[in-house]
């Protein structure tokens, strides 16, 4: 009788389970959160791979003596120019690494059009090469013109990096400060512009004979051994875009801000009719230092807000392509790198200068004006 009991309560047991079971199989299935989305991290390094050309006499000469030696020192050299590079600011997101990825031992003139052609504009293999670095360390094939170093652009958005010795001088680049200079280079190829060409002295500005420094940077002087915070900013922006162009087509002249703002102010007050007048800072030319053109640029009065606004800034600073006026034949590159304000209250004169880089600076903070405040 027990054994028949527990049997029973057994299978009343079993039943409810069934009829739990299937009752529950009736019911909506348990919502599960999503999945998290994939984290994408950014890599610490960033590589950019090196394409170099090197005169045969230099190769064969005073850099060693063979390709395999030549390579090696080649490998050092880029080796020096990023670690100079990386420790120029502790700002910087990346840790940049420039390699060779191979070298091609030219003959002939550096000059000569068609290997120009070769270098600039054939066809590239970006699956290999990045930019490209051209030396040419003695000058012994009809090469004209003093030596130096320069960053140029190419088809297909190429950059090409040149070194050249000057006149009757062996270029010792293994055992100077080549790897300097290419860290400067570079910098170019990162998107940076050239920080000397805002230096004024007092002597080349005829409007308020001030002179204007910029911050350290090896932009400025590879000697400085460090990194604005604009190029930084730069830099940071382009990180791993290995030629700008590509992924920003129009790197440059999209930091400019929509809008310069000049807000004077009178004893604290907003000053309606004050008098800004505008000169432009040019590059230094061929027999002719940094300046400020003596010619006033633009002018105007500020508003009952005491403001002078100067909208669309890019075409300020490009003023040729854009048809304005008073504008010298000689303005290299084709804009001003600056501004100088001449503003004017009553009796009072104050000046004010708006150097391109720092009218750039609001775009790294998501801002689209470029505020300057006037107070007399």
């Amino acid at each position: 009788m027990k054994t028949m009991k527990s049997i029973w309560f057994f299978a009343v047991g079993l039943m409810m389970t069934f009829v739990f079971c299937a009752c529950s199989s009736d019911s909506e299935p348990e919502q599960l959160p999503p999945p998290e989305p994939p984290v994408v991290e950014e890599p610490d390094e960033l590589e950019f791979r090196v394409l170099v050309y090197v005169d045969e006499a230099s190769v064969k000469g005073h850099l060693g003596g063979s390709e395999r030696r030549v390579k090696s020192e080649m490998d050092i050299l880029f080796s020096k120019t990023s670690n100079f590079f990386n420790a120029g600011s502790k700002e910087l997101k990346y840790k940049y690494s420039y390699t060779v990825a191979d070298i091609v031992v030219y003959q002939g003139s550096s000059q000569d059009a068609t290997f120009r052609k070769r270098v600039y504009n054939d066809p590239i293999d970006f699956s290999k090469y990045d930019v490209t670095v051209l030396f040419d360390c003695l000058q012994d094939n009809g090469e004209t013109g003093n030596g130096g170093a320069a960053h140029g652009g190419g088809s297909d958005n190429r950059s090409v990096v040149t070194v050249f010795a000057n006149p009757g001088k062996k270029k010792e680049i293994f055992t100077d400060d080549t790897y300097k200079t290419l860290a400067h280079e570079l910098g170019h190829y990162r998107g940076v512009t050239d920080m000397y060409q805002y230096l004024i002295d007092a002597k080349d500005n005829p409007v308020s004979h001030q002179s204007f420094d910029v911050p350290p940077c090896i932009m400025k002087w590879t000697s400085d051994g460090v990194w604005s915070e604009y190029a930084v900013n730069c830099m940071n922006l382009s990180a791993g875009a290995k030629q700008i162009g590509k992924v920003f087509p129009d790197f440059f002249n999209s930091l400019y801000p929509k809008k310069i703002e000049i807000n004077v102010t009178v004893s604290g007050k907003p000053e309606k009719g004050a008098v800004v007048k505008i000169y432009g800072s040019r590059a230094g030319a061929t027999g002719r230092n940094r300046d400020i053109y003596p010619e006033v640029f633009v002018e105007g009065k500020t508003d009952t807000n005491g403001q002078y606004v100067l909208n669309d800034v890019k075409k300020y600073f490009n003023p040729k392509a854009n048809g304005f006026a008073n504008v010298p034949d000689d303005l290299p590159y084709g804009r001003w790198f600056g501004f100088l304000a001449e503003v004017i209250s009553g009796n009072s004169k104050k000046y004010v200068w708006m150097p391109e880089w720092e009218v750039q600076m609001p775009h790294f903070e998501g801002k689209d004006t470029y505020k300057i405040d006037v107070t007399f």
